[in-house]
């Protein structure tokens, strides 16, 4: 069963994947590795590939994967290479790498710690989870949607078109996968309300205008 995964990590190519998944399947743990890629034909000038994997688990197992994640790479972490670009980071950007981990891969997230506690910064772990509880605290904040979508969508509601469906059902059901798995709506309750009137009335619209068309 793969129902109720969330979105763990995205990766461009399959590969990078495997050796996670090779570590989820020996601890026993469910997870779906999801193909999103597309191909866009020769009408857009020529075949262009889109890769996507996205890597879903449960969202109870996510502080679990992250731990083995970390344990994948520590030993890639001792063998680096000198020359590697993080190594030309001021102190700031590495903190700043250490607080925005989602935004970074494990092997980035651990090396900056590495290299902040040879420069004698070191973050200890009860500071780690004091930054990871903000983080997750500072993303459940709602976003402010796009207001020409808004725009848009209204406009498309009333003149008749399909586009404005499409628009009404992504403001009111777009939601994003916080770094402890939980899956929150987006855009406000104001917002998503908006959204529900874009859709019926892109509907309502949708269907006067065909009979409309029928009937001429």
């Amino acid at each position: 069963m793969t129902d109720g995964l969330s979105t763990y990590k995205k990766f461009i190519y399959k590969d990078d994947a495997l050796d996670l998944i090779k570590v989820l399947e020996n601890h026993h743990i469910v997870y779906e590795l999801k193909d999103n890629s597309s191909r866009l034909g020769s009408s857009f000038g020529g075949d262009i590939n889109t890769n996507e994997f996205e890597l879903k688990i449960q969202k109870e197992d996510f502080e679990k994967v992250e731990n083995l994640e970390e344990e994948l790479v520590k030993n890639d972490i001792e063998n680096v290479s000198k020359d590697y670009y993080l190594f030309d980071f001021s102190d700031e950007e590495l903190i700043e790498i250490v607080m925005k981990k989602e935004e970074w891969n494990k092997f980035d997230f651990l090396l900056a710690q590495k290299i902040l506690k040879e420069r004698g910064k070191e973050i200890p772990p009860s500071l780690l989870n004091v930054i990871k509880k903000q983080r997750i605290k500072d993303l459940s904040s709602q976003e402010e949607s796009p207001k020409w979508l808004i725009y848009i969508g209204y406009f498309l509601a009333f003149v008749g078109g399909y586009l404005g469906i499409i628009i009404g059902i992504y403001l009111t059901t777009y939601q994003k996968v916080l770094p402890n798995g939980e899956k929150i709506y987006a855009y406000s309750d104001e917002d998503r309300k908006r959204g529900k009137t874009i859709l019926y009335c892109s509907i309502i619209s949708s269907i006067f205008w065909t009979v409309l068309r029928f009937f001429r």
